[in-house]
């Protein structure tokens, strides 16, 4: 049993060690949504690592804290790669909030690209409806859902913009209804498409998804490494 052990363990050592030589000096950190869990990013996780990248699929608590509690445990994800490697970001939805913060805030010096999938960089008009619930609060936590209100604009302006290249993927129909009637203009029935918009950002594309199925997505997934080469989506 002791051998079997130490050959399992082994094995799981070599193929760690194979996957950071094959991610060479490019790291991409994935950091998932509310309620969410690392799973939800492990589609996207295999394609990256089958495109040559190392990848730090990131589990945090995303309803017991807020962003800037999130961001600075982030630091100590990123402060574990070495200098010379290039540290990537993919955040979907709060998570892209996350990432946005630690990148305006921390200002890391060894970053590459930023990916937001669904990023309600000015809010959510669905945050606003859970907060108002006390069950949904029970659910979704009371801190970061919270911030994501659309109320909270002064949280949303002191972020600032990521010094790095950015792209958004915003999920939407393409139309002025999108998925859900109840929110404003197009939308993946949780973000808008205009909440998903933000300055400074090299590249931005609507993909015809709702919001939980944007990471799953072909091709979200295909825009997202074709942005961490090029800085450019392929708008296919």
């Amino acid at each position: 049993m002791n051998r079997i052990i130490f050959a399992f363990v082994f094995l799981i050592s070599m193929a760690y060690c194979a996957a950071a030589e094959a991610g060479g000096k490019e790291v991409v950190i994935l950091l998932h949504g509310i309620l969410d869990k690392p799973f939800i990013m492990a589609r996207l996780e295999n394609k990256l690592n089958n495109n040559g990248y190392a990848v730090v699929n990131w589990g945090y608590a995303s309803t017991s804290q807020t962003i800037e509690e999130i961001a600075r445990q982030l630091d100590n994800i990123v402060k574990r790669e070495k200098k010379d490697v290039t540290i990537h970001f993919v955040g979907f939805s709060l998570g892209s909030i996350v990432a946005r913060y630690y990148l305006t805030h921390y200002e890391p010096d060894n970053v590459g690209r930023f990916v937001m999938i669904a990023p309600p960089n000015h809010g959510s008009p669905m945050a606003d409806q859970v907060y108002g619930y006390t069950w949904l609060r029970w659910l979704f936590g009371s801190k970061a859902i919270r911030q994501l209100r659309v109320a909270n604009k002064d949280f949303f302006d002191s972020m600032g913009i990521p010094a790095c290249e950015f792209g958004i993927i915003a999920g939407g129909k393409g139309n002025d209804k999108g998925y859900r009637s109840s929110l404003p203009g197009d939308d993946d029935g949780t973000v808008c498409v205009e909440s998903a918009r933000l300055d400074g950002a090299k590249d931005f594309i609507i993909v015809n998804h709702p919001h939980a199925i944007l990471v799953f997505s072909d091709d979200t997934i295909e825009n997202i490494i074709n942005f961490l080469e090029t800085g450019k989506f392929l708008h296919h």
